[in-house]
């Protein structure tokens, strides 16, 4: 029986460069560091991951994959996920920026492991949702008991694995926030077996879910706002990006961004808007949790116009707070309403364990960099 390697033991080895990434701030240093790390790495004949177990089902693929077939000669990421992890749905801009860098021909692809944390995360059907509902279009496996997961020995969500061309470990990310190292991983990946003429351009059979499917007037709609006279409603129409404002009869009086995401401000027309979640009407202004965007915007109908009230269109990790409404990160706001004294409060979605950073079946992780270890990939996560 073929031995196969866990995560663990790329910690061993990965940690020093992630010591060493920490106290550089020259990007061609970084490059230097990593490429020359993948030079240590291509001796180990031993970091070789097990395949996807047979059977299992698939999404967005014309069929099973196989490290040893369809993937081999490819650069594979693998992102260890489970669709009700607000970690794991943070990341996920970072996967869709990394596949309009690169495209499988380029060598790269992205593998969604969906592990399911609960029982109804299991359902085939609840996964399909959430592929559609997250706008996920690379290859998902509903790897439903976890095989994989506990045969690497993973132990929180998100995990990302960066595989070489053999099906080799490259480089791990545990939790969220990591764009720049993933980044820099990726490309250095993709540069280093390009020029050994180890990469592959064949084309994995890709067959989106959600073309089988036939087109809808909402998409995962978030909310149903109310205005206090009783005559018009506001939709979240989160799948679509968009907000609706319609009749008290259903007629649709305002369609406000879509039908793709994008973070803009301006006329009604030009505006967009990335899986509003909660919403707030008032006579004609509408106030809206633009999640995605980690923005709370404004519509006002008299005077056509969308606007930014708080939020810095990236996600924050402040947990002080005090700026100004425009210069205030805020991370994933949920919801929003409007208190009796007129002042506006937001609902920011939590993690429900562990960290702001990852999400973890038991405390078992530790902080701190006391030593040159792979543990100080956690020194500023926990």
């Amino acid at each position: 029986m073929a031995s196969y390697s866990k995560l663990t033991d790329l910690f061993l080895i990965q940690g020093q460069l992630d010591c060493d990434l920490e106290e550089t701030t020259s990007q061609e240093e970084k490059e230097k560091l990593v490429h020359e790390y993948l030079l240590k790495i291509d001796e180990r004949e031993d970091l070789i991951v097990p395949d996807f177990e047979e059977g299992l089902e698939w999404l967005n693929t014309d069929g099973p994959l196989s490290l040893g077939k369809e993937l081999l000669g490819k650069v594979v990421l693998l992102d260890f996920f489970t669709y009700c992890c607000i970690n794991c749905i943070h990341i996920l801009p970072d996967l869709h920026q990394l596949e309009k860098n690169y495209s499988i021909q380029d060598g790269l692809i992205v593998v969604g492991v969906h592990s399911a944390k609960f029982p109804n995360e299991k359902v085939l059907q609840n996964v399909q949702s959430a592929v559609l509902r997250y706008d996920i279009n690379h290859p998902v496996v509903n790897d439903s008991d976890a095989r994989l997961w506990q045969e690497l020995e993973v132990s929180c969500w998100p995990t990302l694995l960066l595989l070489g061309p053999r099906g080799n470990l490259l480089f791990s990310l545990v939790g969220e926030g990591h764009r720049e190292h993933l980044f820099l991983f990726t490309a250095a990946a993709l540069k280093h077996y390009r020029e050994q003429g180890l990469l592959k351009d064949h084309n994995v059979g890709i067959k989106l879910y959600r073309d089988s499917l036939p087109p809808s007037i909402l998409s995962f709609p978030g909310k149903i706002a109310i205005d206090p006279s009783g005559k018009q409603l506001a939709i979240a129409d989160t799948g679509h990006h968009r907000v609706l404002v319609v009749s008290n009869t259903g007629q649709v009086l305002h369609t406000v961004g879509g039908p793709s995401s994008g973070k803009r401000d301006g006329n009604l027309s030009e505006a967009q808007f990335s899986s509003p979640q909660g919403l707030f009407i008032k006579g004609d202004t509408v106030y809206v949790a633009d999640t995605e965007n980690h923005l709370v915007r404004k519509i006002n109908l008299t005077e056509g116009k969308v606007s930014t009230l708080a939020g810095i269109g990236v996600q924050g990790t402040d947990k002080e707070g005090g700026a100004l409404g425009p210069q205030q990160p805020i991370s994933s706001p949920w919801d929003v309403t409007l208190g009796s004294a007129g002042a506006l409060s937001t609902s920011p979605s939590l993690p429900l364990t562990s960290s702001p950073y990852l999400s973890c079946p038991s405390r078992n992780l530790q902080s701190g960099c006391s030593q040159k270890s792979w543990l100080c990939r956690y020194h500023t996560r926990l």
